[in-house]
């Protein structure tokens, strides 16, 4: 997997990224807004930043759009997440409904050479327990 620079990456610019990623063409300000529970506001503000940093494409009316850098963040983020929801269910045994919770807050924290580690130990899935392929970034 591809070492990306994550200095530059809060928890909170992730979420913005990986709900960007996940809501597709349907990604708006509405949409996210509505998505990570915030206000319109705040999400404009949050994605001026992350406009300026090159992560998203983020113009008045229009739909929003990952830059090349924002999207390869937002995939390698979800790959993580979904490891990790293999792991909580596979190896901790913790129901489907709450390993999303869990893996969101472990998905952060997790360094590429863990998340590869942990891939491997839980024999490198192509599906998250939920059915969903799993795509390596």
């Amino acid at each position: 997997m591809k070492q990306i620079d994550r200095t530059t990456l809060t928890a909170t610019k992730e979420d913005y990224l990986r709900a960007i990623y996940l809501s597709g063409k349907d990604a708006g300000v509405v949409n996210l807004a509505r998505r990570l529970d915030l206000s319109k506001s705040t999400v404009s503000e949050r994605l001026a930043a992350m406009a300026k940093q090159g992560l998203v494409i983020h113009k008045k009316y229009e739909k929003l759009r990952l830059t090349k850098k924002g999207e390869l963040f937002a995939k390698k983020l979800t790959y993580k997440h979904r490891i990790i929801e293999v792991f909580l269910h596979n190896v901790l045994h913790i129901s489907k409904k709450k390993i999303h919770e869990e893996a969101h807050k472990l998905e952060h924290a997790f360094s590429d050479d863990a998340i590869n580690r942990l891939s491997r130990l839980v024999g490198n899935p192509k599906r998250d327990p939920h059915g969903t392929p799993i795509l390596k970034a």
